[in-house]
């Protein structure tokens, strides 16, 4: 087992922090690489993030309407890998 961080993107280059908006998952809920996960919204847009990895989401560490910045660690997907 392996925990992959999902990790808030830099979506321009002056983007610093990202508003979580919406979580689409849940802890414990499987997801596949590629689905939409979060919901996050910058200064200029609002969009959603994929799925780095295959697993079981087992941490959000952000809420919603917290800002997260750049780089830093959201949540954790735990794979089987």
């Amino acid at each position: 087992m392996a925990l992959v961080p999902i990790h808030m993107p830099k979506f321009g280059m002056t983007m610093e922090f990202g508003l979580i908006v919406e979580w689409l998952v849940s802890e414990g809920d499987q997801v596949q690489e590629g689905d939409n996960l979060v919901v996050i919204e910058t200064e200029k847009v609002s969009t959603e993030l994929e799925s780095p990895a295959s697993g079981e989401i087992v941490e959000l560490t952000y809420e919603v309407d917290d800002e997260a910045p750049v780089g830093e660690v959201i949540g954790y997907i735990e794979t089987s890998d």
